[in-house]
Parts: C-alpha cells; structure tokens; sequence
C-alpha cells in the first residue's frame, strides 16, 4: 500500500497555498481557532488542533496524513471531545471524502475492529457517537 507523505514542517497555508488572513479578524471563534492552526507547522499542532480540524474538514487530506499515526497507535484518539472522536467522524465521512487517501479508507474496518475492543469505559462515548449501543444496553 502506497502512502503519501506530507511534510509535517509546513502549515496547511503552505500545502495547499490557500491563505487564511488575519485571524484577529475572523467573526468567530471556531473560525479564529481554525485559521491560527492553519498557519501552524502540522507537527506543532496539538492533539485538540488535529482533532478539531478532522471533525470541522478543513485542511484535507494533509490533517488526515498526521492524525492517520496517530489513529494506527491508538483508534480512540481523542482529538478534543470524547475518546474515539476522530475515528467518529472519519468513519461517518461521505465516500468522496476519501479519493485523495484511499488507503486510509480500507484501513477503517480494521480501526473500528481495534477501538470496539477496548475497555468498555474507554469505548461506550465511541459507540454512542455511531449510534450503536454500549454493553450496558445490550444487557438489558
């Protein structure tokens, strides 16, 4: 399987030569967070960056060439709302999402397969996020 390789040294402005502006002008808070860690080098965002902009779609396919060791070391990455998050909202992501990184597509299957594994504590927001139900529920 081929893998593409981002330089992690370069912001999303330099990947994909779109430049975001100033972000003390921008006319929220979400969309200020969002254009700060676009000018950031992709290897000093944060855990709660990377999870952000997975969950919002913005700097694609780049983000997902980062956030994809991460998910292989550990599916329940938590980007910055609940464990698994990340992992959520990929496997949630239309189809045409994933023309530019298909061979993270195929490995989804296997992701979710680790990640349902896991300690019920660690996996029950995961498996509430997919609409499927927890161990609890299941015992009822």
């Amino acid at each position: 399987m081929t893998r593409t390789i981002t330089d992690f040294d370069k912001s999303l402005e330099e990947l994909t030569g779109l430049i975001e502006g100033d972000p003390a002008e921008a006319p929220t808070p979400l969309v200020e967070w969002i254009m700060r860690s676009w000018k950031k080098p992709l290897s000093s965002l944060t855990d709660e960056e990377i999870g952000r902009l997975v969950v919002q779609g913005y700097g694609m396919p780049y983000i997902l060439d980062l956030v994809w060791v991460k998910l292989q070391r550990d599916p329940l990455f938590e980007g910055s709302y609940y464990p698994g998050d990340v992992l959520s909202n990929l496997i949630r992501w239309e189809k045409e999402n994933w023309k530019d990184r298909p061979e993270y597509e195929a490995e989804l299957k296997s992701l979710y397969k680790r990640a349902i594994q896991r300690p019920k504590e660690e996996k029950d927001s995961f498996l509430e996020s997919l609409g499927l139900p927890t161990d609890d529920s299941l015992s009822n």
